[in-house]
Parts: C-alpha cells; sequence; structure tokens
C-alpha cells in the first residue's frame, strides 16, 4: 500500500513539472511568435503568441518572470500598433493590455527586495513602484527590458492614449475619455515626465462626468505648474459656482489674480462679486492700486470704468474709458462702453421727452434738448468702435437710432443696410 501510495506522489510530482515545463515553453514560443509576425505581418502569430503566453501569466512558476510579461506585451504593442483593421478588432484592448504587461514586466525585473510582492492597486505601493522607476540606482534583473520599454514603447503608448482620450471626448464618452487620458497620465509618470495635456482632459472629462471634486484637484496640480493660464481659475471657478460654494469660487478667483493680476476674465469676475455683495468701495480700491504699480495697464481703467459706469459715476466712467483708449487705441470696448453710456443717457432723455403732453413744451424741449447732447456726445466713441469692428450690431443699432434722431439721412440709410446685411 505505501509502494502505491509513493508512486501516486511521485506521478503527481512528474505531471506538476511536465505543466511547468510546458509554460515555459509557451513562454518561449510567445517571443519567437512575436518575431515571426514582425518578419511576416500574419495577424495569426499574434493570436497564437498571445494564446501562449496568458497561461504563463497564471502559472506559479513562469508569472514572476519578468520576460514573461516582457513578452507578452511585445505582442499586445504590436497589436495596438498594426494598421490591418481586421487584426487590430481581435484585440481591442490591445492598448490597455500593452500597459498591464509592461508594467508587470517592470515590477518583476526589479531586484529590489520586496518589489515584486508590490500590489499596484493599493497607492501606498504604487507610489514604492514609481519610487523604483525614479531612482538611478535601482537595480534590474535585465536592464534591456526597461531600455526597450522606456525609451521605445511608452513614448508611442503616452500618444496612443491621449489621442483615445480624445476620440473618445468627441463622441461624449467622457468615461472612456477619463481612463485614456489617465492612462496616458499613468505611462508619462513612470518615464518621469508631467502629462499636463493629459491631466487637463482628464480633468475636463471628470468636469462632465460631474465629478468635481476629481476635476478640482487636477485643475489645481495644473494651477501649480501655471499650464492653462488664467482660464484654469475660471474653470475651476465654474465648478465651484455649481457646487453654490461661492466663498471657494471667490478664493480661486483671487488666487488668479495674485498670478494673473491683468486677465480680463478674472478681474470681471471679482468685480462681479463685489458690486453683488455691495463692496463697491473696496472694488474701486483695488483698481486703484493695481493702476498705481501699472499705470499703462488699459485694462485696469477700462474695469475701473465700469464700475464707475455702474455706479451711475458718468464723469469718472468717461475719464477711465477714454485713458484706455489712450493706452491702447484699438480697444473696442472701451469705445463701445463710452459712447453706450452717452447713449443710454441720451435714450433716457428721450423717453422723459415722449412722456410730455402738449401742454409741456417746455419740458419737451428741455429733454430733447439733453437727449441730443448726449447722442452727440456718444456718436464718436461708437463710430470708433464700428471702425474698430464693423460687424459689431449693437454698435451699428445705436448709430443707426442716433442718426435718425440728428436728421443724418444718408449716414442712417447706409448703417441701417450695414446692420441689415445687404
Amino acid at each position: 500500500m505505501k509502494k502505491i501510495k509513493y508512486l501516486g506522489v511521485g506521478l503527481a510530482l512528474v505531471l506538476t513539472a511536465n505543466i511547468s515545463t510546458a509554460q515555459k515553453a509557451k513562454v518561449v514560443s510567445a517571443y519567437n511568435y512575436n518575431k515571426a509576425f514582425e518578419r511576416d505581418k500574419d495577424c495569426s502569430d499574434l493570436e497564437k503568441g498571445i494564446s501562449s503566453i496568458e497561461p504563463a501569466t497564471k502559472d506559479e512558476k513562469t508569472m514572476s518572470w519578468a520576460k514573461t510579461w516582457f513578452y507578452g506585451g511585445n505582442l499586445y504593442f504590436n497589436a495596438a500598433l498594426t494598421t490591418d483593421e481586421k487584426c487590430a478588432a481581435k484585440f481591442p484592448n490591445a492598448l490597455d493590455k500593452t500597459l498591464e504587461y509592461y508594467v508587470n514586466a517592470m515590477k518583476f525585473n526589479i531586484e529590489e527586495e520586496g518589489a515584486k510582492n508590490l500590489d499596484l492597486s493599493k497607492a501606498e505601493d504604487a507610489a514604492k513602484f514609481q519610487a523604483y522607476l525614479n531612482d538611478k540606482n535601482t537595480k534590474y534583473g535585465d536592464f534591456s527590458y526597461m531600455s526597450s520599454i522606456m525609451n521605445q514603447k511608452f513614448p508611442y503608448l503616452a500618444n496612443a492614449f491621449i489621442n483615445k482620450g480624445v476620440e473618445a471626448f468627441q463622441v461624449e464618452d467622457y468615461k472612456k475619455a477619463k481612463v485614456y487620458s489617465e492612462s496616458s497620465v499613468k505611462v508619462n509618470a513612470y518615464m518621469g515626465r508631467l502629462d499636463t495635456l493629459g491631466m487637463f482632459n482628464a480633468a475636463l472629462a471628470s468636469e462632465r462626468l460631474e465629478m468635481y471634486d476629481e476635476a478640482l484637484a487636477l485643475y489645481t496640480d495644473l494651477a501649480e505648474v501655471k499650464y492653462g493660464g488664467p482660464d484654469l481659475y475660471m474653470y475651476m471657478a465654474s465648478i465651484y459656482d455649481r457646487k453654490k460654494d461661492t466663498i471657494k469660487k471667490m478664493e480661486v478667483v483671487r488666487k488668479g489674480l495674485e498670478v494673473y493680476p491683468e486677465d480680463a476674465n478674472l478681474i470681471k469676475e471679482e468685480l462681479s462679486y463685489l458690486l453683488i455683495t455691495g463692496q463697491t468701495d473696496e472694488a474701486l480700491a483695488n483698481f486703484d492700486k493695481a493702476i498705481e504699480k501699472d499705470p499703462d495697464n488699459a485694462s485696469l481703467f477700462y474695469n475701473r470704468g465700469l464700475i464707475n459706469d455702474q455706479l451711475k459715476n458718468v464723469d469718472q466712467a468717461a475719464a477711465d474709458y477714454n485713458k484706455a483708449l489712450e493706452k491702447d487705441p484699438t480697444f473696442f470696448d472701451a469705445a463701445y462702453n463710452l459712447g453706450a453710456m452717452y447713449y443710454n443717457l441720451g435714450a433716457e432723455w428721450n423717453n422723459k421727452a415722449s412722456s410730455y403732453g402738449l401742454n409741456e413744451q417746455a419740458k419737451y424741449k428741455e429733454a430733447t434738448g439733453k437727449a441730443n447732447e448726449y447722442f452727440t456726445i456718444a456718436r464718436p466713441a461708437l463710430e470708433k468702435a464700428h471702425e474698430m469692428d464693423p460687424t459689431d450690431q449693437s454698435t451699428m443699432a445705436s448709430l443707426t437710432k442716433i442718426y435718425a434722431i440728428q436728421g443724418e439721412d444718408a449716414k442712417y440709410a447706409a448703417m441701417k443696410k450695414k446692420l441689415q446685411g445687404k
């Protein structure tokens, strides 16, 4: 009985050894199939190679070999690279599998104690893995694998993930866009690069998916490296607006103004907040200080003019708009707002005039006189604005009314024709 039992154990050992030997042979076969594909471009070689390598990634003897994963990565890389559409369709997840295989190839190639047991799904272990890759003193079993992955394969892979992310975004598949963009960020991080474009695309996709905290975290990181300019702060402000967090929104706007003090959108956002909350004195004081530091900045004069305009401080607003035009003679908004301010005053007096009865001729005459006075002041500013932008509808509409009121028949007809697009 003992002999029979002994022989059974021996048979099991032989079977296990044969299975392991078979898996080792499959690793070699996968390598040969990949070489055959690179030579002949026969898609069946890729299929056979991948069928050979996948069981080897699960066998106890071969799953911890760096070459198992490296050879498999090469197969999937070629599947991702092929321009044969029928062949590519057989491997729809080739990009993701390439990354998975190469990452494992690098992990099992590290000779440092404990590296091979890292669980990369855990943030702590992923950080350790990244540290190994960034450390020049890390020892590898076969450095040629690392050189091939880092210098040849990953640059292509990162670009492919970015392109896939953009394609997904264009068809509004924001989940895929987010995943692909994050993969690009990950691949670039392995190469020691900061993928700002991938981060930005991932942030946009997260925002579309209403994953606001993730989007804000990415935007914040990008802002620290000054990627995206002042618009990045406006994106963050917009998210906080949707979250109905006005305090955080204004914190972001003001941080943006510290870095980009001349940005018109950030200035307007702060201005709007200060005016809505009744902090007009603070708004004016802020612009006074800014103008002292930068007296040639046309935008600062313009925006201070906006405040005075809204406060009905006409003379001060006009002075600021004119100063902005002095600093920048092509400043359309300054010219238009200057003209619009006086035009609106003229319109107010016109409305008053129309409200008087037949027995109030003195008041009617005074009102129409005031209206014409303001229209006359508004006219050159609006004409200047029209020269700067001949297509602006608001400018043409205002000038048409002024010419009609002032009896400029030829100019009225010409401007009306322009306004109607004739």
